[in-house]
């Protein structure tokens, strides 16, 4: 008779809900408090990596767009946690044209689950094909914000947690992430400011950063254009100096978004 009640315990306790893992979020805000109030100037992007360990997801990702909605859609600021390599085939791969989360978001005004996506699209699906590779996670949630401008921002997190755990994590913590999204968004427009324009770039450093976006090495811009590889270096760096940006995938989304560069020298 013991032996099988504890097998009956064990059944009922195999289909309770997995438990939530409701996370603080006190370290977080005060990290950015911090950079709002102009006394933290780390890069934005290291600081959404340590939220992103104290929040136990995998990573978070904020991109702030245009309010254009033409088809030579440009990205204004992007910060996120994700490989290099990813961010590095995302914008060789002119995913900002397609990609199903920044489509969707412009159209929603509330939170949405990256599950709630048309993944029955071939394009979708490839998309998340090739993030997954990339370990992006396995699940997502996009939170959308707008401001007076048009300016719209949609921050994501993303986890490799199960599907049952995920939706337990996002059931307890969805407020805590929203109040987050917004002091990220504002945290953004303090680490990552678009320059003063006019800027000007030499021929060479607008050459150079053309062919850095269309994913050239430095040794492989240098055989292009017929150049040292120093060189290469130099002009890039100019570039991004100029352009007040932190990282030559920054520069060059700034140079296309303001149109220093027309995105149509991308095609």
């Amino acid at each position: 008779m013991r032996e099988t009640k504890s097998c009956s315990v064990s059944s009922m306790l195999s289909l309770e809900k997995p438990r939530a893992s409701v996370v603080s979020i006190e370290s977080a805000t005060n990290r950015l408090t911090e950079t709002i109030l102009g006394n933290d100037d780390c890069d934005l992007a290291d600081t959404l990596k340590a939220i992103a360990a104290e929040i136990e997801v995998s990573h978070i990702a904020y991109l702030r767009l245009s309010p254009d909605k033409s088809p030579d859609l440009c990205l204004l600021v992007a910060v996120v946690t994700y490989s290099r390599l990813w961010q590095h085939r995302y914008f060789v791969k002119k995913y900002i044209n397609n990609d199903p989360v920044i489509t969707y978001g412009r159209e929603a005004d509330q939170p949405f689950d990256w599950s709630a996506l048309p993944l029955d699209d071939p394009a979708t699906k490839a998309f998340f094909a090739d993030a997954w590779n990339h370990s992006v996670g396995r699940n997502g949630l996009s939170i959308p914000l707008r401001n007076r401008r048009g300016v719209f921002a949609v921050v994501s997190f993303s986890s490799d947690l199960p599907n049952e755990e995920w939706e337990a994590y996002k059931e307890a913590n969805l407020g805590k992430l929203k109040l987050l999204s917004v002091l990220i968004d504002s945290a953004s427009h303090i680490n990552f400011k678009l320059p003063a324009f006019p800027v000007h770039l030499s021929n060479r450093e607008e050459q150079c950063l053309l062919w850095a976006a269309r994913g050239k090495t430095y040794q492989e811009i240098a055989e292009i254009l017929g150049l040292a590889f120093g060189s290469v270096k130099t002009h890039l760096d100019a570039a991004r100096h100029k352009l007040h940006c932190m990282n030559l995938t920054h520069a060059a989304a700034v140079a296309f978004a303001t149109g220093v560069i027309p995105a149509q020298a991308l095609k």
